[in-house]
């Protein structure tokens, strides 16, 4: 059985050809392993999916306008197809937002997925534009009205031949009030910058028409809350610094203290992966005054976030472009400069596995608290280890609806009864209808006058309480 995807171009990621009156060609950096297959349709605008039938020469739609994997394979364009259109094929793209829909499959067989580096619309202006703006959607990094810790901005861009990308941010703060836009560089501060969501925008100068270029490849923000507690319905997250350690750990023992909190559930995840090599000085070339590109000795996994090009030891903050997929280095270095290069590699992104909860234990010093206990051990040899490591712990809020929960038997008087659950006060109804009854929250207790000898029932929506961290405490083993 094949393994498929679907991706598809946003309003922030859509390729704008507005200003260009006339297009020439659109040009795709992909791979295509033995086994694999992919296949485009487009959209001008808000308008129909097509693609081109290369038969009658002409545009026209597909038959399956909701998107599927399997649509988009068996009705798309070959990159060949796109690639081979000329402007007057593509006479319908000039002045309009141009969006793609991309289908990928692999078989059980194939040793490698597809995949898409950049898809590039080329063409030409009525007038001279050297600068553009490009923004991004909202990014919301909060689940409620609450902030969060901004950890890291990774930006990947490329600047040649005089061409600039300079990137932008702005926050919203609790009060859901947006900032000016600023240097994202400005956001990354000790003690960390807190938002709520966030957006970006980049301004691309290219001054030398035909020479020059500026482009905006991505921008990927993590974010992270220390200290959490569930404060509205859901789940709270809470992440440790990653730690690196001098050996490769394959067992790890957690101990979770909290407070005692019906209705809740607490779980654990580790992550473990292995030491990214740092590369430091790897000669690249000689500078000869012509643009040049080479690829880098180690292209393993090549991290996009920390990588620095040097002329005769100087550090170029511009003006050269950097791959993370093929580990290709495009620059243009004065003639006799020593061009060197400092970058990682074998860099893995965290992925989280979930711990085994063994035993929860009372707590020694207070009685309102628990220990649970969580543990790790690398079984198969697809299990991960490694001598970089971090914990995740997450807080859910459980919730539900109770019907009918039977109370007691009426007395003709008041009697309290406490609820099996945190009712949602509003969605109480208590039977017989003719009871009197009052909720009181503090105590979760339901106060009910009934007729003597009346069954008296409760029907409510429930929610856990808050619950929250006290201290996290976790031992790794080799």
């Amino acid at each position: 059985m094949s393994r498929t995807a679907l991706i598809k171009t946003t309003t922030a990621s859509q390729l704008n050809c507005a200003e260009m009156s006339v297009v020439k060609g659109i040009e795709i950096t992909s791979t295509e392993p033995t086994g694999t297959t992919v296949r485009y349709v487009t959209k001008v605008d808000d308008g129909t999916w097509k693609k081109f039938n290369t038969t009658s020469n002409a545009w026209e739609n597909v038959a399956t306008q909701t998107l599927t994997a399997a649509s988009v394979l068996s009705e798309g364009n070959t990159k060949a197809e796109l690639q081979a259109l000329t402007s007057t094929l593509l006479a319908t793209f000039a002045g309009n937002k141009i969006n793609f829909g991309v289908a990928m499959s692999a078989t059980e067989t194939a040793a490698d997925v597809p995949s898409i580096e950049k898809i590039v619309i080329s063409g030409q202006t009525s007038s001279t534009v050297t600068q553009t703006i490009v923004a991004s959607d909202v990014i919301q990094l909060a689940a409620t009205s609450g902030c969060v810790e901004i950890s890291t901005i990774e930006v990947e861009k490329t600047e040649l031949n005089g061409g600039t990308v300079t990137v932008q941010a702005s926050t919203q703060d609790a009060s859901e009030a947006w900032s000016d836009y600023v240097g994202y560089e400005t956001l990354l501060t000790t003690p960390a910058t807190t938002a709520r969501a966030i957006k970006f925008r980049a301004i691309l100068n290219a001054p030398t028409p035909g020479t020059s270029q500026a482009t905006i490849t991505s921008v990927a923000i993590k974010h992270r809350t220390d200290n959490i507690a569930v404060f509205a319905e859901g789940e709270g997250i809470c992440v440790t610094q990653t730690y690196n350690f001098a050996a490769n750990m394959t067992r790890a023992h957690l101990m979770v203290k909290h407070p005692i909190v019906a209705d809740t559930e607490v779980k654990a995840y580790i992550t473990l992966r292995a030491q990214p090599v740092a590369v430091k000085d790897e000669v690249l070339g000689t500078g000869t005054g012509a643009q040049q590109t080479v690829t880098l000795k180690h292209t393993s996994k090549l991290a996009s976030h920390n990588f620095k090009l040097c002329f005769d030891g100087t550090a170029q903050p511009s003006g050269y472009a950097f791959s993370s997929t093929d580990g290709k280095v495009t620059y243009t270095a004065p003639v006799g400069a020593v061009v060197t290069s400092d970058y990682t590699y074998n860099w893995d992104k965290e992925t989280f596995v979930e711990m085994s909860h063994d035993a929860t234990y009372a707590d020694k010093s207070d009685n309102s608290l628990v220990d649970d206990q969580f543990n790790y051990t690398k079984v198969a040899d697809t299990d991960p280890s490694g001598d970089v490591s971090a914990i995740k712990v997450t807080l859910n809020q459980l919730k539900g609806t109770v019907t009918g929960e039977v109370l007691g038997t009426g007395t003709g008087s008041l009697q309290s009864f406490k609820l099996a659950h945190n009712a949602k006060s509003e969605s109480i109804t208590v039977t017989p209808a003719a009871a009197v009854w009052t909720y009181k929250e503090s105590t979760k207790t339901l106060f009910v006058t009934a007729a003597n000898g009346a069954e008296i029932k409760a029907s409510y929506k429930w929610v856990a309480e808050t619950n929250y961290l006290e201290s996290v405490a976790c031992i790794w083993n080799k």
